[in-house]
């Protein structure tokens, strides 16, 4: 594989291994990782189902737990914000695959760089993968990461537009104790980039935000533009409960703009933009670990219709 070369490109030798896994609220590993796993079906007819999330869940925490059985454990009971993102298998353009025998890929997103090293001991050594009835071979293992201070550092002051595709259904379901137990599947400005805002403080250990980033998302950042489709994602397959085993959430395009630009200051223009670069590899909002939430940042905004 050629995943070995392009970790050392990218500097990520320094990854130590912790002593121990158990860990509080806030995470302080410094660098979040994007990891893209390109894979072949053995079987030239394969066509994988439309809903791999659980199953391509299933097969990462297995190839873990072949390296290292206490990580996976680690990753597989954290609640709430879980260390890191899965895509369901995906072609290059981020779509479910449709044509027998199609090349494929997984992409996996670490928050904390504590894990990555371990993890990619595991998806190196995974010579495939099973998921749901469908057999692949692993060709490569790609690396990209960069530490949360760069991502801060490195963000635009300037920015007032941020847009994205929704390659997989973005939803977000309300509270225990907000009655009903709801889905909410339009991807609004405050929802999204507060969603980012607190995995970033979860994770980012010392590199925080300013205040200002908070009111910027708050008062200032609208959606100005959405191609959007409702659509199904499966989240719990062995849900006896069919109404349970999906969730809805939305996929196509967004666009998020600050409203009276001149009036954020730059700080905070830099924090959204690195929110919005650190959303490449956390996602939007729940289910990111079953595959939901996995977003593409567009450089321009897509055309309107």
């Amino acid at each position: 594989m050629s995943g070995s070369g392009r970790l050392a490109s990218v500097g990520l030798v320094e990854w130590v291994r912790p002593a121990d896994h158990n860990r509080t609220e806030r995470y302080a590993g410094p660098m979040p990782t994007q990891i893209v796993v390109s894979l072949v079906p053995t079987a030239a007819t394969a066509v994988p189902p439309p809903h791999t999330g659980p199953a391509v869940y299933a097969a990462f925490l297995k190839a873990v737990r072949a390296v290292d059985p206490e990580l996976s454990t680690v990753l597989h009971d954290r609640p709430r914000y879980k260390p890191f993102t899965l895509s369901p298998i995906v072609d290059e353009r981020g779509r479910a695959p449709s044509e027998p025998g199609q090349p494929a890929r997984i992409v996996v997103g670490l928050l904390v760089d504590a894990y990555a090293a371990p993890v990619l001991a595991a998806l190196h050594s995974a010579a495939g993968h099973q998921i749901a009835q469908t057999r692949y071979r692993t060709v490569d293992v790609a690396v990209h990461a960069l530490s949360y201070a760069e991502l801060a550092t490195g963000a635009d002051p300037d920015a007032t537009t941020w847009a994205f595709d929704l390659l997989t259904p973005v939803g977000f379901a309300t509270g225990r104790g907000d009655g009903a137990r709801r889905q909410r599947p339009w991807p609004d400005a405050e929802r999204v980039f507060g969603n980012l805002s607190r995995r970033w403080d979860a994770f980012a250990g010392e590199v925080a935000l300013p205040a200002s980033a908070a009111t910027a998302v708050a008062d200032h950042l609208e959606v100005v533009d959405a191609q959007l489709r409702m659509a199904t994602h499966l989240v719990e397959p062995g849900q006896h409960n069919p109404e349970h085993r999906f969730r809805r959430g939305t996929v196509g395009s967004v666009t998020y703009q600050l409203a009276e630009a001149t009036g954020v200051p730059g700080d905070a223009r830099r924090a959204v933009d690195a929110l919005a670069t650190f959303a490449t590899y956390a996602g939007f909002g729940d289910r990111t670990a079953m595959g939901m939430g996995h977003v593409r940042r567009r450089l321009s905004p897509p055309p309107q219709r």
